[in-house]
Order: C-alpha cells, then sequence, then structure tokens
C-alpha cells in the first residue's frame, strides 16, 4: 500500500513490548539479505488530487493531471518514494527521508509547512533503506534491520493509538523487540515486518484480520504490540487496505484479512474475513515474486512479470476492461468482484507495481508507466476524470525523455520517479 490507501470509511501490562520467540533453527545460509538501499537517483513527479497537500506543489496547486516535476526536491539525490493515503515520503541516497501531505496525526514525522516537502526529523543518525506510508502512520526500515514509526493506527471507531503508551507519535520512534528485520509492509492501518529468519510479524487494527490473530473488541490495544502471523520460511510481504501478504520462497503467495470481494484469493463469496495465514490456490501454478492490494483489490506479480488481479472491480480497479465475470452467478455480484486471480492482459514485462486505493501504476521493465482503475480524481495521470477501463501507458510533457525507475500509488494521487536518459 506498497501500499497507498484511502480515507473511507471501513467496511467491515509491560511498557516494553516483548516478541514470542521462535524456535528456528536456521542455518546461516538460510538467512535471507539484509535490506539494501536504492543507489540510483532521480526527480519526484506527482499528480492527481492535492487538496490536502498531497502533491507538494504547494498551497496554490489542488490538483495535476499530468506528471508535474516536484522541484523542491531536485537536488536531493531521492532514490525511492512511498504514498500513504494523504501523505508521501522521499528517500535519499544517504537514508534521509523527507515528508509532504497530510499531517494530521503526526504522520510526517515533522513540523512545519505540510504542502511542501521537508526532512523527516530525529532520525540524524540513522541510515534508512526502505519506508512506507499507511493512512496515519510511516514506518522505516533501517540498514541495521530496525524499524521506526511515528503517526498513530485508527479503527473504525477512531483514533485507536501509536502504542499502548501513546496515542499519537509525533517523531520516529524505534519499535521494541523487532530486530533483524528485511522487509515492511503497510495497510491502512496496520503494519507488517519480515525478519531474516522468514518470519512475519504484525501489529496495528485487527477488525478484519489483518493482523492473522483475533483481536477481543475490549483488549484492542492489544494489538499494538508485534506478533508473530505464525507464518515462516517467508521471502516478502505485502498488503492491502484490510487484508495482508506474504510469499514463500518457492513464490506461492499467502493472504489473511478482509474478503469480502475476494481480494485475499478465497473465492467463496460467503468467506467475508480470512482469519489466518492461506495459500492463494489461484495462484499456486505461478511463481509469485511480489502481492499487493489497495482498498479491496489485489495483484499478484510473477517472477515472469505478468500480474493477476482480483477482488473488487466496479472502478475497474483490476484493469481487465470488465467488471464482473461475464454469466457470473455471484449472489454478491452487485458489489462487481472479480474473485478468481486473472491475467490482466496487454501489458508488457511488469518489473514493479504499486496499488492504492483504487487505482494502480505498473512499472515495465523498460521503464514505462501503466496506470487504471478509479480516474475521478486524476491519480491515473491520463488528463481525464473518469475511470480507466484497461491499462493505459502514463504519457506527459515533463516526462518524455524519461525512464521511470518507482513508482507509487497514493489514495487520490500517485508519485514516480523518474531519470532523464532518453
Amino acid at each position: 500500500m506498497s501500499q497507498g490507501h484511502t480515507k473511507r470509511a471501513r467496511e467491515g501490562h509491560s511498557t516494553t513490548p516483548s516478541l514470542k520467540k521462535s524456535k528456528s533453527s536456521l542455518a546461516q545460509t538460510d538467512l535471507l539479505p539484509a535490506p539494501v538501499r536504492e543507489t540510483t537517483p532521480g526527480r519526484v513527479y506527482v499528480f492527481g488530487t492535492g487538496d490536502c497537500a498531497q502533491l507538494g506543489l504547494g498551497e496554490d496547486v489542488l490538483s495535476r493531471k499530468k506528471p508535474a516535476n516536484l522541484a523542491a526536491l531536485n537536488d536531493e539525490q531521492i532514490v525511492d518514494i512511498a504514498a500513504g493515503g494523504m501523505h508521501n515520503m522521499a528517500l535519499t541516497a544517504e537514508g534521509k527521508l523527507w515528508s509532504w501531505g497530510v499531517n494530521d496525526q503526526r504522520t510526517l514525522g515533522r513540523s512545519g509547512d505540510e504542502y511542501t516537502p521537508m526532512p523527516v526529523e530525529g532520525l540524524d543518525n540513522v541510515k534508512i533503506v526502505k519506508v512506507a506510508c499507511s493512512d496515519s502512520l510511516t514506518v522505516a526500515l533501517t540498514e541495521e534491520g530496525n524499524v521506526y514509526t511515528w503517526g498513530t493506527f485508527r479503527s473504525a471507531e477512531g483514533i485507536l493509538g501509536h502504542s499502548k503508551e501513546k496515542e499519537v507519535q509525533e517523531l520516529p520512534t524505534i519499535v521494541e523487540g523487532l530486530r533483524e528485520i528485511v522487509d515492511i509492509a503497510t495497510g491502512t492501518d496496520h503494519v507488517l515486518a519480515l525478519d531474516v529468519k522468514g518470519i512475519v510479524y504484525s501489529w496495528g487494527n485487527g477488525q478484519q484480520m489483518q493482523l492473522g490473530r483475533r483481536i477481543v473488541p475490549r483488549r484492542m490495544l492489544n494489538g499494538l504490540t508485534p506478533e508473530s502471523v505464525g507464518a515462516k520460511g517467508m521471502t516478502k510481504v505485502g498488503a492491502g487496505s484490510y487484508h495482508s501478504f506474504a510469499i514463500d520462497k518457492e513464490g506461492k503467495a499467502y493472504a489473511w484479512g478482509l474478503n469480502t470481494y475476494g481480494q485475499c484469493g478465497n473465492e467463496d463469496p460467503n468467506v467475508e474475513n480470512v482469519p489466518s495465514v492461506a495459500l492463494i490456490d489461484g495462484l499456486k501454478s505461478e511463481t509469485i515474486s511480489d502481492v499487493q492490494g489497495g482498498e479491496h483489490h489485489s495483484f499478484a506479480l510473477t517472477k515472469e512479470g505478468k500480474l493477476y488481479g482480483f477482488g473488487r472491480s466496479d472502478s475497474h480497479q483490476l484493469g481487465l476492461g470488465y467488471t464482473e465475470e461475464p454469466g457470473s452467478e455471484d449472489p454478491s455480484s452487485h458489489k462487481k468482484a472479480i474473485r478468481h486471480p486473472t491475467l490482466i492482459t496487454g501489458l508488457p514485462s511488469i518489473k514493479a507495481i504499486s496499488v492504492g486505493g483504487n487505482h494502480t501504476l505498473a512499472l515495465t521493465q523498460t521503464g514505462d508507466v501503466y496506470a487504471w482503475g478509479f480516474g475521478e480524481m486524476l491519480a491515473c495521470g491520463n488528463g481525464e476524470e473518469e475511470d480507466v477501463e484497461k491499462p493505459l501507458k502514463l504519457t506527459g510533457q515533463q516526462i518524455e525523455k524519461c525512464r521511470v525507475v518507482k513508482v507509487a500509488a497514493g489514495g487520490q494521487h500517485s508519485v514516480i520517479l523518474a531519470v532523464l536518459e532518453r
């Protein structure tokens, strides 16, 4: 959510958190490699809706129909980007973060102007290698494998809290008990972390079973402490707004959480939640390299560069050109859902994906971007306020001679990182 996500309404003891110990006896050669920071700097471009400072172009720029350069970051050697519901992060080659967008719950990790990118505070002696944004929280992974968070989690009832001790965390703070982390992912209000042994941890709001464990309503704060989801031997994590993913060493994909539209890959329309880690049967024949989700839909990327979509499709979130299976007898078909993982045709080989609330960006091996889905907020970058039914190549005068290296889809906006070389 790589995750970006929307602000839509949900459907559906000790002061130092301790984690459950694993009895793993993995040999050193079985450990996952430490996270490595990107090294190719580029320029940041934004498009979509910016009425809540999402674009970073100043308070007078409320929208951009086509990619527009965020000139404030041109001299900062940006190597990676992340988009949340209404805020963004940019990572420099030196491991520093810049932020812009909504700061109501301190998601920017700093004070100052929301409409202009500025450095995140409190990370002076820390080098970040990856960053992820939820709706009201930001998560950063250091080169040593530590995790920092700031902002807060929300539930259907309002603010849930950052931790049992702190309602809103204003500046980055380390997550105690997590060590040797190699990957992170965020949903709307939950976080996943993967350690070197392939163990997945989750924390945040668990009302839709996205934490992989049952959270008793009167003890919802227990969800703010990271715990293992019971999955071992994993190599990557991903998330949708209210659901979660993991991939194992064989390239098999697993999901858990909200499944009202089949976004967890469970095709039974009567299964509204997947309570624990479950194999996605419809993808068993493929070797998966990444799985990411939006508000109620999901995408799986294969090692061959093919893309499969499943879940909600009423705004053409899946890019299939249709919103439900022809002749569907699904009792929930009025919800426009395609529950079986379905190949997205007409795309070149895909290198990376980023799934926003209801739109998606796909980066090709050659540095082009395709976008589709909900179009009213201009987040697909095609200049039209209409849904994009099938993958459409992103164009624009400012990126004509650029090769895109990173994509980040937010709730109602998009961010790309590109290098000039054509």
